[in-house]
């Protein structure tokens, strides 16, 4: 991970947690449905995604 971040701009620790966060707040803002977005990223309840 740090070896990857070493080539971009980011300067906030970034930890795989953060990246699938991101990546549930953009499906989010994309409009895709709940459960699609469970399924992707292997969420069982509900409520763990939408604490996200």
């Amino acid at each position: 991970m740090q070896r990857i971040l070493e080539h971009t701009k980011i300067l906030k620790i970034a930890t795989p947690p953060i990246f699938k966060h991101s990546h549930i707040s953009m499906l989010t803002e994309a409009g895709i449905d709940l459960a699609t977005i469970m399924e992707k990223v292997g969420h069982e309840d509900m409520k763990t995604t939408m604490k996200i």
